[in-house]
């Protein structure tokens, strides 16, 4: 609610700041073509005691075509974008109850999930057709595929496990799924019976819809505009357990962005 309502008090900043009083109305299109690092912002609901998690940023483009629908100072820029985000993920977890020896595990995963996103931000420039900009806007985004990738880790100071080969790190396979429940099979579903050789595959699966807020600063000269910004995801997209039962589990999409307009005829 405070994120939405420091929005909303921004947005209602730039329309105070810009006399739109007689200002005549401009359309024009542009491509775009922009860089997200993205991460998630995170809880897992059921995390095994001594099991430690982290998340970093990836990055991703996003690309797509915009709308400047200007009136004075302002404008309203709707976009419609192929957009790429995710975040590396670690689990890490040791085992030392055969001292002194120390057992860890570490499973990191890189899921990347593609997005149609439509953001919709209102933009005030200083000089009305060039200059200093600010902006802020809702955007929507579907889920429309995605990727990924993973390892497992396995390391150890017991000289027998090191023997036998528990000093690896081997590839996982990552499958993206959409969905409002998990799959069942999302797990180490192919398991270790072959051995180090085979390889397992975890389906990963998130909700499909997801929706929140834009803001940050930019700068535009003629055709050209190059902005730089801040995305809140809003949207839970973390699916229930396969019973449709809530995991207490939270996913929200976090990304800063940079990106590159140009406005066909624009001046």
């Amino acid at each position: 609610m405070k994120n939405l309502l420091s929005a909303c008090c921004l947005a209602a900043g730039l329309v105070a700041a810009a006399p739109t009083a007689h200002a005549q109305t401009a359309v024009s299109f542009g491509a775009r073509l922009g860089l997200n690092v993205s991460n998630f912002s995170y809880k897992y609901g059921d995390i095994p005691v001594g099991l430690s998690s982290e998340a970093n940023y990836i990055t991703g483009v996003q690309v797509g075509g915009t709308a400047n629908i200007s009136f004075g100072k302002l404008a309203l820029q709707p976009s419609v974008l192929f957009s790429r985000k995710g975040s590396q993920l670690k689990f890490s977890g040791s085992d030392s109850s055969n001292p002194p020896y120390t057992t860890t595990v570490t499973y990191t995963a890189t899921p990347k999930l593609a997005y149609l996103e439509v953001p919709l931000n209102l933009v005030y420039t200083s000089e009305g057709d060039h200059g200093l900009q600010l902006f802020a806007g809702p955007y929507v985004a579907f889920g429309v595929g995605g990727t990924g990738s993973s390892r497992l880790a396995i390391t150890s100071t017991d000289p027998n496990l090191v023997n036998i080969g528990a000093a690896n790190s081997f590839p996982i396979g990552l499958t993206i799924e959409y969905g409002d429940r998990q799959n069942p099979n999302d797990q180490l579903n192919n398991g270790f019976g072959g051995g180090f050789n085979s390889t397992p595959n975890v389906i990963a699966t998130f909700r499909r819809f997801d929706a929140g807020l834009n803001a940050g600063v930019g700068y535009r000269l003629g055709a050209y505009q190059l902005q730089a910004g801040y995305g809140l995801g809003l949207i839970n997209i973390s699916p229930n357990d396969p019973d449709g039962n809530d995991t207490g589990g939270e996913i929200y999409n976090r990304s800063f962005q940079v990106s590159a307009n140009y406005f066909f005829g624009g001046k």
